[in-house]
């Protein structure tokens, strides 16, 4: 006997897909600021979900300043200035847009941020941590000769990279931004692959952060990062909306 599940699909809880699939429409500008949402028990019937299930999900919708719901007045859309931008769901969802704008904000953190962390790395990782360094570049190394196929492959490796990176700066602060970023450094990253040339241009300068990094070298770390989000955020301004619009998640595709 088949399950009807409705346009949500079968991955996860009831509850994180119904804030997922609203979530996602809401960064993505699908519902507007100012919308309103249908209400509870037409939510729960086109979602094939109970309506206890909707309240919650909007409860959290609310509490990450997307939406707000108001007796009698229904729910309705916040605009982008209430939403609290560091959730990191609320990245996911922007991350999957995966327009210019956004990938342009993250690589301009990552510049703030990245440079120093290299610098730091290269005077406090242990030894367990550039050897985590260099399974990660190793990795990508192998990955990029097996492009496109093995480009989720590529990504992943090329996370734990900088993930690895931000962890060796020895910075606890430094290392929370990167857990929380992880989801939009998934986002960017697998754009910068998908750019014209970004993999062959970049690839070697990550093996000259690692190189800096494992000879102790500060200054040599701090360049060789700072030109690699460089020459990466040129990659990414070199693509195509179509290249972008190909990143974009299958979600998006189910109607409201």
């Amino acid at each position: 006997m088949s399950t009807r599940h409705g346009p949500l699909g079968r991955h996860r809880t009831i509850h994180a897909r119904v804030v997922d699939w609203l979530g996602h429409r809401i960064v993505s500008g699908e519902l507007a600021s100012g919308a309103q949402l249908p209400n509870e028990a037409e939510l729960a019937a086109q979602l094939n979900v109970s309506r206890g299930g909707v309240r919650e999900a909007v409860k959290a919708l609310a509490a990450k300043g997307l939406v707000e719901a108001r007796p009698r007045l229904g729910t309705r859309v916040l605009p982008r200035e209430e939403w609290n931008l560091m959730d990191r769901e609320v990245i996911d969802w922007y991350g999957r847009i995966a327009d210019q704008e956004f990938l342009a904000d993250l690589l301009e953190l990552r510049l703030m941020v990245e440079p120093g962390a290299a610098r730091l790395a290269a005077e406090r990782a242990s030894a367990e941590q550039i050897a985590a360094l260099e399974r990660a570049y190793a990795g990508m190394a192998d990955h990029a000769a097996e492009l496109p196929e093995a480009a989720d492959a590529f990504v992943e490796a090329d996370l734990a990279f900088h993930l690895t990176l931000l962890r060796s700066s020895g910075n606890e602060l430094v290392e929370q931004l990167g857990r929380l970023l992880e989801a939009s450094l998934h986002h960017g990253l697998e754009a910068s692959s998908h750019a014209p040339g970004g993999v062959a241009a970049t690839l070697p300068l990550h093996h000259s952060v690692l190189s800096a990094v494992r000879a102790g070298r500060p200054v040599a770390a701090y360049r060789a990062m700072k030109k690699l989000i460089e020459m990466t955020a040129d990659a990414v301004a070199r693509m195509t909306p179509d290249s972008g619009a190909a990143l974009r998640n299958e979600e998006s595709e189910c109607p409201l």
